[in-house]
């Protein structure tokens, strides 16, 4: 569906250039008990972190407001730039879209890549320390589990402590989504979420019994201006 005029399209990125992130108005940071809510950290051109302790299953999350549709001018683009700090050993690791700020891991993946979907309508990346190689492309669509599947072309993604990778999920008008790893086209999932369910930027990071800790570089979203009624 075309939009009208030059403001078609609609641009959102943080890159967390200040002292603290807006956690009234724009940000939900939450944390269980004893893990580190996402904060700004001392790092050149503005970084955000967040960890978990050792507390088994304990999470600390990152979520925007959900505001974006895919059948509104789509696709509807997310991009965020991460990179894990201190260990990938066992716990799990989302960033992608879902659909709301509830205190939640949105999709989480067993040691054998059975899917969990926290979410009703989520497309993004999930990593478990305790499992298989490589970053897999997951998604669910109105509570309904989509197949996970390994994100490995042109070579291995397996996150490695203090590597930034650059994660994008493409979202169409029809809810098929497209995933990218560092500008490498990983696959695509057909009806990965419900083209008319409002969606928000979403990262969180999971204890298995071992602290961790993720930095975010910047979120960015593009969405098509509205055109429903």
């Amino acid at each position: 569906m075309a939009t009208d005029g030059a403001k078609g399209k609609l641009h959102f990125e943080d890159d967390f250039q200040r002292r603290a992130i807006d956690t009234t108005n724009v940000w939900y940071s939450n944390s269980d008990t004893g893990g580190t809510a996402f904060a700004i950290n001392v790092q050149h051109n503005g970084v955000i972190r967040g960890g978990v302790d050792t507390s088994d299953n304990d999470i600390t999350n990152l979520f925007s407001d959900p505001m974006w549709r895919p059948d509104d001018g789509g696709p509807l683009t997310l991009e965020i730039r991460a990179k894990p700090v201190t260990s990938v050993a066992d716990g799990e690791t989302y960033i992608g879209f879902s659909d709301a700020t509830t205190d939640e891991n949105p999709i989480t993946l067993s040691a054998t890549d059975v899917q969990t979907s926290n979410a009703s309508d989520a497309a993004g990346f999930a990593y478990t320390g305790a499992g298989t190689a490589d970053w897999k492309r997951v998604a669910v669509e109105n509570a309904t589990s989509r197949t996970p599947s390994r994100c490995n072309v042109k070579g291995a993604t397996t996150p490695a402590v203090g590597t930034w990778q650059v994660f994008k999920v493409v979202i169409n008008e029809d809810g098929h989504a497209d995933f990218y790893i560092n500008g490498i086209f990983q696959g695509r999932i057909a009806d990965a979420v419900t083209p008319t369910v409002l969606l928000n930027a979403a990262v969180a990071v999971q204890s298995g019994g071992t602290a961790r800790s993720l930095d975010v570089d910047y979120v960015e979203v593009w969405a098509g201006r509205r055109t429903t009624a």
